[in-house]
This record gives C-alpha cells, structure tokens and sequence, in this order.
C-alpha cells in the first residue's frame, strides 16, 4: 500500500504575551505541557520554532498521529541562565515532541468479524489478513479483496469485496468465492501496545475452534449417530443439551446443540463439478379408487439409467451446504417402477362392547388355541358391530351358540358368539357400532361374557393387532 500523507496533530496554544506588558526588557520563559524548557528574549520566536519543530516530526512521522501538546510562554522579571536562539528552542521542542510522539496514540484499523475484533497497522495488512483467509479455497489465486471506502458512513469506516482478478475459466472448478460473515473495517486511535502482529491475527482469524450450533434431528438420527459422525461422545453431546438423557427417544424435526469446529472467518464457495453415474427414475403410480390405501401390486420394475452431470455445489468452508445440477447428459434411460395403488381409506375395527372384563385372549388355552377375545358382561349387553359390513349368517353354531358373522368391504370377517338374542338377519347390511345382538351365555360357554374373533381368508387372526 502507498504510504499515506503524513501529518502531525499537535493541539497547541502559543499566546503572543510580549508586547501586552508594556516593559521595554522582558524575559520569556516557554513552557511545553506546563514545564518550562528554556528562556527566550522575544516572544516572537516561540510559535515559529514550534511550527518549525512540528513540520520536521510531520516530515518523519508515517500515519496520522495524535498528541494533545500545549506550548505557552510567560513574562519574567528575572532570568536564571542564558536565552535561547530560535534554532535551538526548535530543537528543543524537537526533541520533547518527538518523547511525546512515541506515547501517543496512532490511527490503525480495527477487523470486526461478529464479536471477534483484531486491529492491525495499516491497510495492507487488513488485506493480507483478508487474503490469508481466503488462499486455502483459492489455490491458483483467482480472487482479489477490493477494500471501498463507507460513504454512507460518518466515521472511517470500508466495506469489501471479493472478486475475480480476470474472466473465470470454463469447466470445472471454483466459480465464486466470498467471506461468509460480514467483515467491518474501521480507522481506529489506539495505544502501540494494542496492535496484533500480522501473523497472530491471521492464525486467531483461520484457526478452527469449536462452536455450538443447532441442528435439526433426521431421519435414523439417534444421539450416538450425531456424536460419532462429528467424532465426539454421547456424554459431551448431552453435555450440551441438559434437557436430553441416554433414555430420551429423538424425534425427526427435533433441535439439538452440537458443537462444530468453524475459523473466525467463514469462506463460502461455489465450485463445478462433472461426474458419471447409474441414478433411478422417479416411481410412477396408478391409482385404484376400487382398493384400499392398504393395497398395491408393482406392474413395472425399474431399472437404472446413467448420466454424465455438471453440478454447481456452494459450500462453507469444506462442507457442501447446496447443490444444482447445471447440466446433465443421459446415456441410457432408466425405467421407472410403475406401481398400482388404493385410494380408499380402510375401514377400521373397534371393541364390540362397552365396558366389560377381558378374561381371555387370543393364545394357547386347555390345550388348543383360543382364537378369539372374551369379555365377561352381564347378559344382555348391548353387541355392536365392530366394522360397517353385511351379515353373512345369524342363528345358532354349535359350540358359539347363538351367533353373528358379518363381511366387511376389505375382505375380512368378525364373529361374534355365545349370544342371548341376535338383532340382525343374513344378508343385511349394518354400520359400524350398530347393535346386532346381546351378550349371553349360549352354547360351549362357562359363564356370560362374549367372545370375538376376526378371520381373514378364513382364518382366525389376533383381534387386539387390529382393533382400534
């Protein structure tokens, strides 16, 4: 960076006192910041030997410095040790000035990234710092940092840019680079002592440390998952959530802290990339108003095709955060999966009884399967349909006594036996939870209760996996 103007600040005040006092002889004593440095004989030669000793500080001084200083003089009657000559009061105040200068505080510039502040010497080592942090992801040196100045702005403040230094090459590679934080750059009045040296502040700039960020549960998430692949513990992953324990089950959408390693100064990228794989077409469906949502039947198989595709990637730092395929070239088509599917809701099962005291279930009993549940009720409970559907028969069966079967749209059946009275006829259609008999103690039966099965194709199922 070309050196900039240099100047001196001095604040003075150098009063011409001779001539109000009247006195055809006066002594002069000068006085810098109150102390008296010297005598002079005409008070006339003062303000001229301290701009003289302020132009040689401003000629040799890089940077604006500042230094508050008050030069003064005052009439005495007496005169202890000799005048001095106006070259010689410049040097003196030469002198003082330039202790002073060396204690005063200098205009650099202070690098704001979030909460981080850094403050270097000049310009050019801003943009150093700048560039520094971009090289890892700019190998070849593409990019430039352009530093504009803030005129939006009251104090000295600049804003950046990151731009190519030419056109960007076509094909693959980077594309575009930029900081992902914003970088604030201010003229800044500080003490020597506060200044970072260059390779301090680019090591406290691109170092990695660990920083705590939210992230989303996913799919096949679980606490050891999101510890492992980010190289941690479970224990210093709920080291970071006190809300969260071993025994706690994560949901998909659920927001957790985790602690990632990030630099101070974030680089965002685009880069192209070209690859050749097999990818899969998207399945296609017919949809059948006649079935159910539970059914479908795959009429095509699929099979793969393959492509050669040209993707756009953004990234922060080293980790793709977006991507956009940008061009694509298919060499074999792929065939989709064609499956056939239901639209209908299914009809749902639900308990046939109010009340009541389960006494058996579907298993082993006496030395056969009881396929079915029983509820102990009073008799004359009220039985109700357990599925909208139609009687396939009503009267008595055996070992059920009196008893009901009805079929119901998705193929299934229900029975229900040891009746008192049955409240339907074969072949009429009934809605779900509508009464269809009462509860007895008919046929094979040790006391009144109901028994309840679910049969499909046929056979007795497990009731309890069905009902609702």
């Amino acid at each position: 960076m070309t050196a900039m103007g240099c100047c001196v600040v001095l604040l003075c005040f150098v009063p011409i006192l001779g001539s109000t006092y009247g006195l055809e002889t006066t002594y002069c004593e000068v006085l810098l910041d109150g102390e008296v440095i010297g005598a002079v004989s005409e008070p006339s030669v003062v303000t001229q030997a301290f701009l003289d000793a302020r132009a040689r500080i401003s000629r040799e001084t890089s940077g604006l410095v500042l230094a508050n200083v008050d030069c003064d003089f005052e009439q005495v009657d007496k005169l202890v040790g000799s005048t001095l000559a106006q070259q010689e009061l410049q040097d003196v105040i030469y002198d003082l000035l330039k202790e002073k200068v060396k204690t005063a505080k200098q205009k650099y510039y202070l690098v704001k990234v979030n909460e981080f502040t850094v403050n270097l010497a000049s310009m050019q080592e801003v943009k150093e710092l700048l560039l520094a942090a971009l090289a890892p992801y700019d190998p070849d040196g593409m990019f430039q940092v352009e530093i504009i100045s803030d005129t939006s702005r009251e104090l000295n403040a600049f804003t950046i840019q990151v731009t190519p230094k030419g056109e960007i090459p076509e094909g693959d590679g980077l594309k575009a680079l930029d900081f992902f934080e914003k970088v604030e750059i201010a003229e800044a009045y500080i003490d020597a002592s506060q200044l970072t040296a260059l390779p301090e502040a680019i090591e406290s700039v691109t170092k990695e440390k660990e920083k705590n960020q939210t992230y989303e549960v996913q799919p096949g998430d679980t606490l050891s998952v999101i510890a492992n692949s980010r190289g941690y513990y479970v224990d210093e992953v709920l080291a970071l959530n006190p809300g969260i324990t071993r025994d706690t089950t994560l949901q998909i959408g659920d927001e957790i802290i985790i602690s990632v390693p990030e630099p101070e100064l974030s680089i965002a990228s685009s880069v192209q990339s070209t690859y050749e794989e097999d990818f899969m077409a998207e399945t296609q469906y017919i949809e059948n108003d006649s079935w159910y949502t539970t059914e479908k039947v795959v009429r095509q198989e699929a099979s793969p095709g393959h492509h050669e595709v040209t993707v756009l990637s953004t990234l922060k730092n080293q980790t793709e955060t977006g991507r956009e395929i940008i061009a694509e070239n298919v060499t074999v088509e792929p065939v989709p999966e064609i499956i056939e599917k239901g639209t209908q809701t299914p009809p749902t099962y639900v308990k046939p009884i109010t009340g009541g005291t389960l006494t058996s279930t579907f298993k082993m009993r006496w030395g056969r399967m009881h396929k079915g549940i029983d509820w102990a009720v009073p008799t004359g409970t009220a039985v109700r349909a357990s599925c909208g559907g139609t009687v396939a028969s009503a009267g008595w069966s055996s070992g059920y006594g009196y008893c009901v079967t009805l079929n119901h749209p998705d193929g299934r059946q229900t029975r229900y036996a040891h009746l008192s009275k049955i409240l339907v006829s074969t072949g009429q259609k009934v809605d779900q939870n509508e009464r269809i008999a009462l509860s007895g103690n008919t046929g094979r039966s040790t006391g009144p209760h109901v028994h309840f099965e679910i049969l499909i194709n046929g056979s007795q199922v497990n009731p309890s996996k069905y009902l609702n």
